[in-house]
């Protein structure tokens, strides 16, 4: 996500056309990552023990599958305020979203 592609297509003597492709690192502020942010229900909660080979009997379970966003890695020095590093857990139990979040505001970064 990090590259552009830059392509230069150019006529030979004979009339073909010849395209060129060169792969750049593109040049603007801050990097576009994957984040794993939480995880997603698959299926409806479990109690305690109903899951054979589940990791323990104590515990309620739930398949799950990860859930990502798309974050910007920005430099700590832009920052103007710690908390604008810190992530806390926004989880919706009726709809099985287990999930992360993270105030960051762009301007901060550019």
């Amino acid at each position: 996500m990090n590259w552009e592609c830059h392509q230069t297509v150019t006529e030979s003597t004979d009339g073909k056309e010849k395209v060129e492709v060169e792969w750049r690192v593109r040049k603007k502020p801050g990097w576009l990552v994957p984040l794993p942010v939480g995880y997603g229900a698959l299926t409806e909660v479990f109690g305690p023990g109903e899951v054979v080979s589940a990791r323990d009997e104590t515990t309620p379970f739930c398949f799950v599958e990860s859930l990502y966003s798309i974050g910007q890695w920005c430099s700590p020095h832009h920052l103007q305020s710690p908390s604008e590093l810190l992530w806390y857990v926004d989880n919706d139990m009726e709809k099985g979203v287990y999930r992360l979040n993270n105030d960051y505001q762009r301007s901060a970064c550019a």
